[in-house]
């Protein structure tokens, strides 16, 4: 190989594992924006669970604050964490799925780049 450039077996494989390790970053940052909602949703129904019944809250909607029960706070708390709690799981799962991805693209790698008489630092 006089030339410097990649044979196309390799350069399609080092597309895909980019492209692998794009997506997995994507759904990273993701994951991390659900568990820090979650975790503030968590702060915020430990400040009201000791409110009276009858205290009155507000939520911000857009910039307008609107005066809810406690109740309703709670019940839509409980079913935005809910909701979050499917992202996440969702999340992790395929976080799992590309980490698979992204090893077995990255051993094709090699072997790619043995077989042309190039190595890749492990």
């Amino acid at each position: 190989m006089s030339e410097k450039t990649l044979p196309p077996e390799v350069q399609q494989l080092l597309i895909q594992y980019q492209t692998l390790r794009d997506h997995y970053s994507r759904i990273e940052t993701e994951l991390r924006v659900v568990e820090a909602e979650l975790g503030e949703i968590d702060n915020v129904m430990d400040s009201i669970k000791g409110l009276s019944d009858d205290a009155e809250l507000y939520k911000a909607i857009g910039h307008i604050l609107v005066r809810k029960t406690k109740a309703e706070i709670t019940r839509e708390l409980e079913e935005r964490k809910e909701l979050l709690i499917i992202k996440r799981d969702k999340y992790r799962k395929q976080l799992e799925f590309l980490n698979k991805q992204i090893n077995e693209t990255e051993n094709k790698l090699r072997e790619a780049l043995s077989k042309y008489g190039l190595t890749t630092p492990r």
